[in-house]
């Protein structure tokens, strides 16, 4: 290959000695370019295809024996070789001397060795993969630098060698040398977690440069932190939005006050040196004290110095009084070098001289608080399809449960059924249909699989996570027992029976109306957290109201006709089936509720002017119930309960209808009666031929003689009689004006 890739790039150098003459130079030009693409693109198929038997190796194994992404800073010299696969590489470290580490070139199918003192640093390449020579847990132990190495006094140097020599083993640690990581190159989570900050303990937690978490409601903020090694900081708003990040400025911020927010450390720290009166560049502004937010040097010290053991990738942090606090931040384009020299170290400039505290650090997560099981995920469902959520109601009016073989079959079922707009399919193949107002819920079980009957731009598959779902199952247990996938008892509908507490506790002493929209909601949700404190339910159980979209996690605050004001709550009754109040008042009316609630008021910082008398006085709270939003067991609806709009609308059509159809054929008589009223005379002088058409029944029945045929008379008098065929001559008697034939009518005018 090499040979004719040569070839390939010197055919267009007519100057190099080595390149063909001009006879049959462009054909061969020609056919040495195809013949070179062909070759390439059959290396990218292979390198592609080993690629993917690599991600399948490293997938199988236990998690932190492999790190897609990273090299090694030195290998160990004339011990390179050529091989086809990842675990070829591992296997043939295993007989390298001294081999400790291995860097597989996938693009190119090199395997390269390093030593224990070789330092595992980014390479910005996929392609390359770091790993042990074996993934037993000894194999894969920490170097010492990781464990109990300190600098000499020769740290930092004058050049990265003297930094190096100045370590016991020759090498300064790498950012992240120390954490385990997946396959992918990500940290891997650390179960030892401590709060550094916290709201609950007076700090403001007003952090700046957060980003917003999309998906992630507000209450379950904290808990999304603590599963993410690379989240140091998170902040839940009066909104219900998550934000997370190193967050800076976290003391002053006008017209802004968070709901809850914390500051966590993952794993452990391991102080490397004292960096009191250095300046290190590359490091970045955490915060001052421009606005006096610090009375102690003592406290703005301690901040600082969270703010750095909260982010596994933060190695240096300063604080000088008349600087503020500076620190080691990862997401800047620029940081400290490594390895670290006098030349970035500076002990003479203003900065080092008002250096007053300041730590050079390392972080590591314990082994013991490491899992290294490999991690089967279940596979993500197509089709906008979840596991662990069903829906509520769960089923349609006059639907039924089934029996499917899988999921896609009960949503097949869902395209073909009327008004069907959600599905839920139980482990033992029971299936349930939903329509427009169903809500979302947590099932009782993770296999329960669910969802809509078509995708769109709004529902997107998650991927599966028991431990989200087990955290979101363990607020929802006792909230609702949910219809179990069991076949239906005749005549009843099962669906899940609850009771909703109300809870009023007056409170004196503080003036609502004086707080602005953000404190109240602030104060609101803090009420919230006292009151789940007090007894023993997660925060989201507490409601402003007792309707579905009512807020999770907030309290209703309203003034009072005798002054201070009334706090309404709502909770799942206790227990949840029953309507009695009674063990729920009995765990409100404790001591222990005028104290958490009197913490609240104090964490919230309200202003004088809210606090009439600067503290506020509990009274006893109240406690009553009212039926939950969802709806409790009921008998099924009968025949005419449900229809009975449709039969009466029927019932009104048939009535309209049938008065049409009356009327049109009255009209229908009307006509052929009036051709009846032709009367034919016969006898007395009158023939079938001069049939006379008769007056309106009024000018009969009122006795009045009849008017001539038309065309006998004209406007004018006339005294001529008519004369029969008969010899019969009727007399008319003269009109005197009056009367049906008087005056100037149709008739009028004969005599």
């Amino acid at each position: 290959c090499n040979v004719w890739t040569l070839r390939f790039f010197c055919a267009g150098e007519a100057n190099l000695g080595y390149c063909p003459g001009s006879l049959g130079e462009s054909k061969y030009k020609g056919a040495m370019r195809s013949l070179a693409l062909l070759l390439l693109l059959s290396e990218v198929t292979i390198s592609s295809s080993q690629t993917t038997n690599d991600v399948d190796f490293m997938k199988s194994s236990p998690l932190g024996c492999f790190s897609r992404g990273y090299e090694m800073d030195y290998y160990i010299p004339n011990t390179n070789i050529n091989t086809t696969s990842l675990k070829l590489c591992q296997e043939h470290c295993q007989y390298v001397p001294g081999c400790v580490r291995f860097v597989y070139k996938a693009f190119w199918g090199e395997c390269w060795f390093a030593d224990e003192n070789a330092v595992e640093i980014p390479s910005g390449s996929p392609y390359l993969i770091a790993g042990y020579k074996s993934c037993e847990p000894e194999a894969m132990a920490l170097p010492p630098r990781c464990r109990s190495e300190l600098p000499g006094n020769g740290f930092p140097g004058y050049s990265g060698k003297s930094s190096d020599l100045a370590w016991p083993g020759g090498k300064q640690p790498y950012s992240l040398e120390c954490w385990p990581k997946r396959w992918d190159g990500a940290p891997l989570a650390c179960t030892e977690i401590t709060v550094l900050e916290d709201t609950n303990d007076g700090w403001p937690g007003k952090c700046r440069g957060l980003v917003e978490i999309k998906g992630v409601n507000g209450t379950d903020c904290g808990r999304d932190c603590r599963s993410n090694p690379s989240c140091q900081s998170w902040q839940n708003t009066v909104y219900y939005s998550c934000w997370q990040g190193l967050g800076k400025d976290c003391f002053v911020r006008s017209n802004f006050q968070p709901r809850s927010a914390q500051r966590l450390q993952h794993g452990s720290i391991r102080v490397l040196k004292d960096l009191t009166g250095y300046q290190i560049k590359g490091l970045h502004k955490g915060f001052d004290n421009a606005e006096g937010f610090f009375q102690k040097q003592e406290d703005a010290i301690v901040f600082c110095k969270n703010m750095c053991y909260s982010d596994i990738r933060c190695q240096y942090w300063l604080y000088a009084p008349n600087y503020g606090c500076y620190l080691e931040d990862a997401s800047e384009e620029h940081g400290p070098p490594y390895p670290l020299t006098v030349e970035s170290a500076k002990r003479d400039t203003g900065f080092a001289k008002d250096c007053v505290a300041g730590e050079y650090i390392q972080h590591y997560c314990p082994a013991e608080s490491v899992s290294r099981v490999v991690q089967m995920p279940l596979p993500i469902l197509a089709d906008c399809a979840e596991r662990g959520y069903r829906y509520e109601p769960p089923s349609m009016f006059l639907s039924h449960r089934s029996v499917e073989p899988n999921w896609e079959a009960c949503r097949s079922r869902c395209k073909i059924t009327v008004y069907c707009n959600y599905f839920a399919f139980w482990p033992d193949g029971g299936c349930l249909v939903a329509g427009t107002d169903s809500q979302r819920v947590v099932a009782e079980s993770y296999e329960v699989i669910s969802g809509p009957i078509h995708c769109n731009a709004s529902f997107q598959t998650p991927p599966p996570s028991v431990e989200r779902w087990v955290n979101n199952a363990s607020g929802a247990v006792g909230r609702a027992q949910a219809m179990a996938p069991v076949a239906p008892v005749a005549g009843v509908q099962e669906v899940s029976s609850a009771h909703m507490a109300e809870i009023e506790i007056p409170i004196l002493g503080l003036n609502v109306q004086a707080l602005a929209p953000p404190d109240k909601h602030l104060l609101e949700g803090r009420y919230a957290d006292a009151i789940a404190k007090t007894i023993g339910v997660p925060v989201t159980e507490i409601k402003e109201g007792p309707d579905s979209n009512d807020l999770d996690a907030q309290v209703h605050l309203s003034p009072s006709v005798g002054g201070g004001c009334i706090l309404t709550a709502y909770t799942p009754n206790e227990p949840v089936t029953s309507r009695s109040p009674a063990l729920l008042a009995s765990k409100l009316k404790v001591p222990a509720l005028i104290t958490n609630l009197k913490v609240a008021t104090t964490q919230a910082q309200l202003p004088v002017m809210a606090l009439e008398g600067g503290q506020i006085q509990v009274g006893e709270p109240q406690v009553g119930t009212k039926d939950h939003p969802l709806k409790g067991l009921q008998e099924q609806p009968s025949f005419w309960s449900q229809w009975w709009p449709l039969l009466i609308a029927l019932t009104f059509a048939v009535c309209i209808g049938g008065f049409l159809f009356v009327h049109y054929f009255a009209n229908q008589s009307d006509s052929d009666g009036g051709k009846r009223k032709r009367l034919r005379v016969s006898g007395r002088g009158v023939s079938d031929e001069d049939a006379v058409e008769l007056p309106l029944k009024e000018g009969l029945e009122s006795g009045l003689p009849a008017p001539p045929p038309m065309g006998v008379y004209s406007g004018a008098p006339s005294s001529a009689s008519y004369t029969s065929s008969q010899g019969y001559t009727p007399q008319y008697p003269r009109s005197t004006g009056y009367g049906p034939y008087g005056g100037s009518g149709r008739y009028g005018g004969y005599a």
